[in-house]
């Protein structure tokens, strides 16, 4: 959420031009100046897709992880899934479903959408939306998975469990902890223990 009511001053841009681009983002700069013109910066931004992450949550309250490769950080992460919005998908709770789908061959009657999020603001201009996917269940028909970049091993945890793995930094994708600890209330209320 941007304050509107803010009583501080933007900084004057130049047009923008972009000084990289690919397949996944455009890098884009931007001369800024203050106010006054007294001090000027150079400054990069990245525009990136939309992203979208599900926390997917059996009848029994396990929490679906998904275990894969990170290039970034060349190494095997625990996750929830995700992924970016595509150019084609208007509503987001679309993308999740089938990102949900995707990655974990599960679906779910019922998704309740969570607020969306700037994942790092000083430089990105995307948002990523949060999700619980309630009471997964198998498709009928799953969905094929063609990525061969994209190898996949579902993990099913106590959702309890998992919010210590975050805790603990055995989660460190931030987005996906970030996620588990969003869905925490909602989780609690559904698993409550009886007194």
């Amino acid at each position: 959420m941007s304050n509107d009511n803010t009583t501080l001053e933007p900084f004057l841009l130049s047009e923008e031009k972009t000084a990289f681009q690919c397949s996944i983002l455009r890098v884009k700069e931007r001369l800024a100046q203050t106010n006054d013109k007294t001090h000027s910066l150079k400054v990069y931004t990245l525009d990136c897709a939309n992203w979208v992450n599900v926390v997917p949550v059996t009848a029994t309250g396990q929490v679906v992880l998904v275990e894969q490769h990170r290039f970034g950080t060349n190494s095997f992460t625990l996750e929830v899934p995700g992924g970016a919005v595509e150019k084609h998908e208007k509503d987001v709770t679309l993308a999740a479903v089938r990102e949900l789908e995707e990655e974990t061959g599960l679906t779910s009657q019922r998704i309740l959408s969570l607020p969306g999020y700037s994942p790092n603001a000083a430089i990105q201009s995307n948002k990523v939306t949060y999700f619980i996917a309630f009471d997964v269940m198998p498709l009928s028909k799953p969905t094929e998975h063609n990525d061969p970049f994209e190898k996949i091993k579902l993990h099913l945890i106590d959702f309890k469990e998992s919010l210590q793995m975050v805790r603990t930094g055995q989660i460190t994708n931030v987005i996906s902890a970030f996620a588990l600890l969003l869905a925490e209330p909602y989780l609690n209320a559904k698993f409550r223990q009886p007194q």
